[in-house]
């Protein structure tokens, strides 16, 4: 019997040897495997070539710049080899664009509306490079193009969420360009957040029809100021620019769009009202362009449109720059508690009938501590 339960114990050892090597051997093939793919990914991205096609120049901290240090980005992380093609007119779009496939680039991405019919055709005449649009759609997909939007009504309800704790006067105002999909979620959002954090705020919008006149905005903005607005938002490119400075300029709250126009507009301080401009509702194509490259070097890549939000980090406000010693504690802490409703699903910020209720209700008391 001795014997017998001597030869079980060598039995046990034997298998618990076995399996420690069979474990072990196991172990070992993953971390190869993990170690192997690590290293094909890291081939890969060095090897990776990303060439960008932006209409005119880059301007420091503009939505060109901010797209291109998207690429900036990717080349330091990634090891990408980063290609710039700058078409000097819209008629230079296509030859830069052409070239960006000539150069064997895998991925060419062009930044804004202006591009999009050059890379959509492109995209269906290169079959084997990707290619990406920033903020701007494409009416057909094939396999390797991509349309980098923004989930713009969610830091337009932030925007508006902000201005409605401002606001003095219950009244604020929001100017668009056309009345088109790129702008108006941007102001339904502001329309909604200002209304949800304000039930008494009353909202004055009005479109101009036009993106390239200052002068225009400046009257626009003038005529809502004229009306009682303490807090206007501006979504109409240069025209908005206009709106702005002769907000700011004026002793009242102005908010830009886009990029963060502390920078882009008010020269980081150094042009009159940049201490009224009190946030930006910011595109940040940088994330935008970085995860879309990021998706090329490992292999992730899908075509159609993708959607930039919050959670994402795609879209978001500015700091407060100037203004920061403005705006309260309370606010600041609010914008956070919003910024998580929008991003968990609790706030939809197209819809009227959130439930604004319920989060006053809930998080008012900790807004105040």
């Amino acid at each position: 019997m001795n014997g017998l339960f001597s030869n079980l114990r060598s039995v046990k050892k034997y298998w618990r040897a076995s399996s420690l090597i069979v474990i072990s051997g196991v172990a070992l093939l993953i971390v190869t495997g993990l170690l192997f793919s690590l290293h094909t990914i890291s081939a890969k991205a060095a090897n990776t070539k990303v060439g960008m096609i932006i209409l005119g120049s880059i301007t420091n901290n503009g939505f060109n710049w901010l797209s291109y240090q998207g690429l900036v980005r990717a080349e330091t992380e990634f090891s990408v080899i980063g290609n710039l093609y700058i078409a000097n007119n819209e008629g230079e779009i296509e030859l830069k664009t052409t070239q960006c496939v000539a150069d064997d680039n895998d991925l060419c991405i062009g930044v804004g509306f202006l591009t999009q019919e050059e890379i959509s055709a492109a995209a269906a005449a290169y079959p084997t490079t990707y290619f990406a649009i920033v903020d701007a759609a494409s009416s057909i997909y094939p396999t390797n193009l991509r349309s980098l939007l923004f989930a713009s009504e969610e830091v337009g309800y932030l925007a508006g969420t902000l201005a409605g704790r401002m606001s003095q006067s219950d009244t604020i105002g929001a100017l668009g360009g056309w009345e088109i999909p790129s702008v108006t979620p941007f102001i339904e959002g502001y329309e909604n957040g200002a209304l949800c954090t304000n039930p008494e705020i009353t909202t004055i919008i009005s479109y101009t029809n036009d993106f390239y006149n200052p002068k225009l905005g400046s009257e626009y903005a003038q005529g809502m100021i004229g009306r009682g607005a303490d807090v206007i938002f501006a979504v109409a490119g240069p025209t908005g620019d206009g709106a702005i400075l002769t907000t700011t300029q004026s002793g009242v709250w102005a908010i830009g769009v886009d990029t963060d126009e502390y920078y882009t507009l008010f020269m980081t301080g150094t042009v009159e009202g940049a201490e009224y401009l009190l946030n930006s509702a910011m595109k940040r194509t940088d994330n935008a362009v970085f995860l879309t490259i990021s998706d090329v070097v490992s292999g992730t890549f899908t075509s159609g449109s993708v959607i930039y939000n919050l959670e994402s980090g795609g879209v978001g406000l500015a700091p407060f720059h100037e203004a920061d010693p403005a705006v309260p504690t309370e606010t600041k802490i609010w914008l956070n508690l919003i910024s998580q409703a929008i991003i968990s699903g609790v706030i939809h910020p197209l819809e009227k009938d959130s439930p604004c209720l319920v989060m006053n209700q809930l998080y008012l008391p900790l807004a105040r501590r």
